[in-house]
């Protein structure tokens, strides 16, 4: 970065050259060497995406400690107990404006624009547990082993799949307009740090991707040409004017964190877009596709790492990227690099292609002990009939299933019960009901896809509203 005068990150309009962020993450790393910071100490960091978080994880990186990554508004306090750290860097001292507990500690590094912390903090916290060097990032999931779980990478774990993803993106000389958070696996393993090893261009969006227009705007005022982002995000951009044009200009990207609706394949089929499969386990790198390549649920094709399909049709991982253990109850419990990692995922293989089929904890299980693989179920409605965009299955009165469904085209017309039972095999049996729901009762997470316990609870109360109404009316007599 010392010798580079082009821009490496443009946030809130302001242009960061390279220079000014190696000269900055010399500074960071004097202060933590002068505070006595070692490898393997664990120091959290809460920043909002910018040129000092930048700046701060370079210095952190070069002088080897191990780095809890927490989204800009966490509890600092907290978190130094449970992740048993000697320090934190925060900016949200600056952002509050007025003394809280998370701004209080003195075991706290805070920003100074580019010129490096603003002081030193009082002092380093005294800690319970050994170091834990050979760990470089402590990253939170709520995905396949718990929610939520703190999962711990080495280097071989992210160095991995840098070197297997890294050439196919194309980002030198690029300029990629990032909207992931840095503090997950996605944005910094395969959006901030591919980039910045890359020496290209970050546009930083201030929203997250939340404002397409805005997103729009910065990706034509700076001419963006690399976007890697949640299919939530896409959605957005492709129903904004100009969106899906902007959308087909871009060079590359990766859209992954969620499966593809069918309409958005065919929309990305026509961009230089990728799809990303992984999880924070996974460093978070198992599967790529080519360009283009799309269809709906389509995860990739594997990269880096051993795949197969379990007999149960649960996808597991096995190589480098697989974590080497996570953090529980204050210590590091470590796992054999060796092993077989299930994903939780569902997965159906053509040749190379690997096809998301629901989730293993997606299931439920009927009065009569009947176990219905609910998720499975979702996946091949959407796949058989087209105009389906979403399906959800549940259990309205335990004996039997219902199917929530809603249509890409809102006035279009849902396919008949008789069609979706011969899509679905025995289970039909006990379908009692397809009904279409409206977009705005769908429940989703952040990331876009369907809150299945919000979902499943606003059914239940509908289902439950519409019994009360039938069982209350007064019967006509003959």
């Amino acid at each position: 970065m010392r010798d580079r005068a082009l821009p490496a990150l443009i946030a809130d309009e302001t242009i960061t050259p390279a220079a000014s962020l190696w000269t900055g993450s010399r500074l960071w790393l004097d202060s933590f060497r002068e505070a006595g910071l070692q490898r393997g100490d664990r120091l959290l960091i809460s920043l909002s995406p910018s040129a000092a978080f930048a700046q701060v994880v370079v210095a952190a990186l070069w002088q080897g400690v191990t780095l809890v990554m927490l989204p800009p508004e966490a509890d600092i306090d907290a978190h130094l107990a449970s992740m048993d750290a000697r320090a934190a860097v925060t900016d949200q001292g600056m952002r509050c404006g007025v003394p809280t507990s998370a701004c209080a500690t003195p075991h706290t590094w805070r920003p100074e624009g580019l010129t490096g912390p603003a002081e030193p903090p009082k002092s380093l916290r005294d800690v319970t547990g050994p170091r834990t060097p050979d760990v470089r990032f402590l990253l939170s999931t709520s995905g396949t082993t718990g929610s939520p779980t703190w999962v711990a990478l080495s280097d071989r774990n992210v160095l991995s799949v840098l070197a297997t993803h890294m050439p196919l993106l194309g980002l030198r000389n690029a300029r990629t307009l990032s909207v992931l958070p840095w503090d997950h696996a996605f944005g910094l393993v395969l959006d901030f740090l591919p980039a910045l090893l890359s020496e290209a261009e970050i546009i930083r969006d201030p929203n997250g991707g939340r404002d397409p227009e805005e997103l729009l705007r910065l990706a034509r005022a700076w001419g963006a040409t690399h976007l890697t982002a949640v299919p939530l995000v896409i959605d957005r951009i492709a129903d904004a004017d100009g969106g899906p044009g902007m959308l087909c200009s871009l060079d590359g990207g990766i859209v992954g964190g969620a499966p593809v609706s069918g309409s958005l394949a065919q929309l990305l089929s026509g961009t230089s877009l990728r799809a990303g499969y992984g999880q924070t386990e996974a460093s978070p790198g198992i599967a790529l596709g080519p360009p283009g390549h799309w269809a709906a649920n389509y995860l990739g094709q594997p990269l880096g790492c051993c795949v197969d399909i379990a007999d149960d049709g649960e996808l597991h991982f096995s190589g480098d990227n697989a974590c080497i253990g996570v953090w529980r109850e204050g210590q590091l419990e470590r796992e054999d690099p060796d092993r077989r990692v299930a994903t939780g995922d569902l997965a159906l293989r053509k040749g190379d292609d690997l096809f998301f089929r629901g989730r293993t904890d997606n299931t439920f299980k009927l009065s009569n002990g009947r176990l219905v693989a609910a998720g499975h179920v979702e996946s091949v409605v959407k796949q058989r009939f087209t105009s389906i965009e979403e399906a959800f299955l549940f259990s309205p009165d335990g004996d039997n299933v219902a199917l929530a469904i809603r249509l890409k085209e809102p006035n279009s017309t849902a396919p008949s019960r008789e069609a979706i039972c011969n899509a679905i095999g025995s289970i039909s049996q006990r379908l009692i009901e397809v009904r279409s729901i409206p977009e705005k009762d769908w429940h989703r997470t952040p990331k876009g896809t369907v809150a299945r316990t919000e979902m499943d609870a606003f059914l239940q109360r509908t289902f439950s509203k519409e019994a009360s109404s039938s069982s209350s009316a007064p019967s006509s007599s003959s």
